[in-house]
């Protein structure tokens, strides 16, 4: 680091410290707000435990009690012979499961061997059209462990609630009836207390509580008579636990604030001392920082100049190989059309690897750029590692290696063609660089259930486990790797994970039977 930026790294620091002391100055002035912003977080605070206690025992009640119960019901009902869209629930079931049962707006289900869905007379076509695909789904992906898959689609500007399960075969499942939902709620909120009985001695009961619920397209689905100002109030995004009964929906609560002395433990805070040592505190905090981000620049400039010199090592290679036959070439001291040929071809494919390497030190220097954007088109894949390949086989022959095709044909996906082209030749010349002289490289191109999968192999020394996704970071080699003649910038993977990131793809690697790595890349395909 030079002495300008030395510098202004210390008067940015004593700026910071000049700001923390306004900043106890200030708080002086600001003890009234302070106390009232105190009290605010606490009310807040524990109305988010008593939202948290709300949810918990409405995922419990209506979960277990209601969607778990009900499906056990439809999935008995199948089993004797019963039609569930006419009586989904036996007469002479107890009152839990005719409870549960009047969750269920109505019922659908997907008979066996690719059945058409079953749905009531007179149902919306966009319900039916989203069943249909939705049951097909279900019909065909992995059971969950809980057993039940819900979603919470809007259709027609309306949230919904579905939930399906699989039995023998079939897919069955209900819509929710969200005035149902609203029952449950209350019903839940005139339990027990929601805040713990050692807040305040139990004295603050669910009278002093504003509770709402809001379902995925923000419309409520139930909430309670009180109302409160709105910075009293706090909300939060229901998370997908228990099979996503509530995923995406919001829970918002707030206390009286007339109830804050009886929560706020020993009354609002009247010393100053905490917040100076808390400051105190902040500062060393920041002065540490500086330091390890002194350290971590310091330690970025060694990595660059590194960078810099493998590059300039790696340049100087071929160019001196291009410059030596081409002199020769100049004074005419080849005769023989053989040797001819062969300077050219040597020239040829030195500037094939000068070029390969400027492509990724200018793609890795732009990625924080305004780099245009990638063309992704769907297509055959084969073609493209067909072309590269044989653009590519000049360096391998040249290092004794050789590549075999195992590919697929048909196999689809969506890329950028100069994209899958650069990720290509680079795990190819990794593939080279690291692989022992006579090696066989296999490149092998294959569509799975969803994807299509590249991979590119070598007989190697590999990769071990630890470091498989550290490779693939920018300046990142193996320290046997550092240790040897092997030249490399550590940059060539980090493009290549860059590129199939933005291809919406992904990246790994496999060890191979025979020693060596395997560097997969999957990009979406066609499903087969």
């Amino acid at each position: 680091m030079n002495l300008v930026a030395r510098s202004r790294l210390t008067v940015v620091l004593l700026m910071l410290v000049t700001l923390l002391v306004l900043a106890l100055v200030w708080q002086a002035f600001e003890t009234v707000r302070s106390n009232r912003d105190t009290a605010t977080g606490v009310l807040q605070d524990y109305a988010n435990l008593a939202a948290d206690e709300f949810v918990r025992r409405a995922m419990a009640e209506i979960g277990y009690y209601g969607y778990y119960t009900h499906i056990n019901a439809l999935t008995r009902q199948l089993a004797g012979g019963g039609d569930i869209l006419s009586e989904p629930v036996s007469p002479n079931a107890d009152d839990v499961v005719k409870k549960a049962a009047l969750l269920a707006r109505y019922h659908f289900y997907v008979e066996r061997s690719g059945g058409g869905l079953r749905v009531p007379f007179g149902l919306e076509e966009a319900d039916q059209d989203y069943l249909a695909r939705r049951a097909g789904e279900v019909l065909l992906g992995p059971t969950p462990e809980s057993g039940l898959i819900i979603d919470h689609p809007v259709l027609g500007s309306q949230a919904h609630t579905f939930v399906f399960a699989k039995a023998d075969g079939r897919v069955i499942g209900f819509a929710v009836d969200h005035s149902q939902l609203a029952r449950r709620f209350a019903e839940i909120f005139a339990g027990e207390p929601l805040l713990p009985a050692s807040l305040a001695d139990g004295t603050v009961g669910n009278e002093s509580l504003f509770l709402a619920i809001r379902d995925v397209s923000g419309e409520p689905l139930w909430e309670t008579n009180k109302d409160y100002d709105p910075y009293l109030i706090a909300s939060d995004v229901i998370g997908d636990e228990y099979s996503g009964i509530f995923a995406n929906h919001t829970v918002s609560a707030a206390i009286d604030a007339s109830v804050a002395d009886a929560l706020i433990i020993g009354g609002l805070p009247r010393s100053r001392l905490p917040l100076l040592l808390a400051t105190v505190v902040l500062t060393l905090v920041l002065l540490t920082t500086a330091l390890l981000q002194l350290r971590r620049e310091y330690a970025l400039m060694k990595m660059r100049s590194d960078f810099v010199s493998e590059v300039s090592h790696e340049l100087r290679t071929p160019l001196t190989q291009i410059r030596m036959f081409t002199e020769t070439l100049l004074l005419e001291r080849f005769e023989a059309p053989d040797d001819k040929r062969r300077a050219l071809e040597i020239i040829n494919r030195e500037s094939q690897r000068l070029i390969h390497l400027v492509e990724n030190v200018l793609r890795f220097s732009d990625r924080n750029g305004e780099e245009s954007p990638l063309k992704l088109v769907r297509g055959k894949l084969a073609p493209l590692v067909e072309r590269v390949v044989e653009e590519f086989r000049p360096l391998a022959a040249a290092a004794g290696s050789v590549i075999k095709l195992e590919l697929d044909s048909d196999t689809e996906a969506s890329f950028d063609d100069d994209a899958m082209r650069r990720v290509l030749l680079n795990l190819l010349d990794n593939a080279i660089k690291y692989g022992p002289e006579g090696q066989r490289i296999r490149v092998s191109l294959e569509t799975t259930a969803t994807n299509a999968r590249l991979a590119v192999g070598d007989q190697g020394p590999g990769v071990p486990v630890a470091d498989r996704d550290r490779i693939f970071d920018a300046y990142q080699r193996l320290e046997r790797e550092r240790e040897s003649a092997i030249a490399g910038t550590g940059i060539g993977l980090a493009v290549v994970r860059e590129l199939v990131v933005l291809m919406e793809g992904a990246t790994r690697i496999e060890s191979n039977d025979d020693g060596g790595a395997t560097f997969i890349v999957e990009l979406p395909g066609m499903p087969q």
